[in-house]
């Protein structure tokens, strides 16, 4: 993997031949690196603006320089996060009403009021330099949901981390250079379900020095859920996954799944369409329950790689002691120091808790 140093139109201006050591974290909603290199790389590295990678199309700004010459630390340093916590700096300047839309248009129309003019600030500019709309990346069932909210004067992160929290969705800045020029591209990626084809097992030598924790807590097999409608004629479908426990029920309201699909001109959804959606919103609910369990060990490359088998966002399995589960991605971190390196990934939404943690020498 090479380094490279961007300038602010990002153009590369300088190669980090050798590092001392590079941590580069990846989240669901951003990401962030710090590195360390030899103190003759600072003239380099004070005129960069942004970092990137040889292996990825991520790019980060550079926020944080520092330079160390003394007699027992010698080093130059740099600190960088993902594009996207730009949107921090950016204001909603008036109430805005969302009505049926899906949340990949919200975010689309927040991003786009970031850079948009406004009578509060005549003859300024509010473009972004390089920032472009919004890509989209394996949209799914949670993207195309519609919402019906209303979001006033804030940041436009908040509101966009708003719309998407709880949910395996990645937010984060992709590096585009196919049109000739380079531009950052904020990009949604919805995470797949990967648990039945990456599994991390101790039986196959995935997982070596594991220790495994868990906890027993009242979790539900079975979703009945509900759509709209009262009495007998309210439809009712059933979703179940299998976690080895016996049909304990969790009670769904979906009073939003009717017949009217939400969409001005398209025919009315079938009892087996409604059903379909009743039956993915009870999988979806069962998915969301808590649950504590902690695994942490040292993973093998040999028959899965991050990056490769799988991404932040998606959703794997591992077996541990005759123990099965699944859960998500929701932290990635690459470490290298000298020739050695290692990554540390989470397993497990972030909300309401971080499940394990599992450790792997690459």
């Amino acid at each position: 993997m090479e380094l490279y140093l961007l300038n602010e139109r990002a153009e590369r201006i300088a190669i980090l031949p050798e590092y001392e050591s590079l941590s580069w974290q990846t989240n669901l909603m951003t990401s962030t690196a710090n590195l360390k290199a030899p103190v003759r790389c600072f003239d380099d590295i004070v005129q960069a603006r942004y970092l990137e990678r040889s292996d990825s199309d991520t790019i980060l700004f550079i926020n944080k320089k520092r330079v160390v010459d003394g007699s027992t630390n010698q080093g130059s340093y740099l600190s960088a996060y993902d594009p996207v916590e730009l949107f921090k700096r950016r204001l909603l300047f008036r109430t805005r009403d969302f009505r049926e839309q899906s949340r990949e248009e919200i975010i689309r129309r927040l991003i786009a009021a970031a850079t948009s003019n406004v009578a509060d600030m005549p003859g300024q500019s509010r473009a972004m330099g390089l920032m472009t709309g919004l890509g989209v990346v394996a949209e799914g069932d949670i993207l195309d949901e519609r919402l019906t909210c209303q979001m006033s004067w804030g940041t436009i992160y908040d509101h966009i981390e708003s719309v998407l929290e709880s949910y395996p969705v990645r937010f984060f800045s992709q590096l585009d250079t196919s049109s000739g020029t380079r531009r950052i591209v904020p990009t949604l990626y919805e995470g797949q379900d990967l648990s039945d084809e990456v599994i991390v097992s101790t039986s196959y030598g995935d997982l070596i020095d594991v220790e495994y924790n868990f906890e027993s807590i009242d979790k539900r097999d079975t979703a009945v859920v509900a759509g709209s409608g009262e009495g007998a004629s309210r439809l009712v479908a059933s979703s179940r996954i299998n976690l080895g426990v016996d049909y304990g029920e969790l009670w769904v309201e979906a009073n939003d799944i009717s017949e009217d699909d939400g969409i001005e001109g398209n025919p009315p959804l079938t009892l087996a369409q409604q059903r379909q959606r009743l039956q993915a919103r009870g999988i979806e609910q069962l998915h969301q329950q808590p649950c504590e369990h902690a695994l942490t060990g040292t993973v093998s490359q040999e028959r899965f790689q991050y990056g490769v088998d799988y991404q932040v966002g998606d959703r794997i399995g591992y077996e541990a002691f005759g123990e099965r589960h699944d859960d998500v991605i929701s932290e990635v971190e690459e470490v290298f120091e000298g020739q050695h390196s290692r990554i540390n990934i989470t397993i497990g939404n972030t909300y309401p808790t971080i499940r394990q943690i599992i450790e792997r020498s690459t």
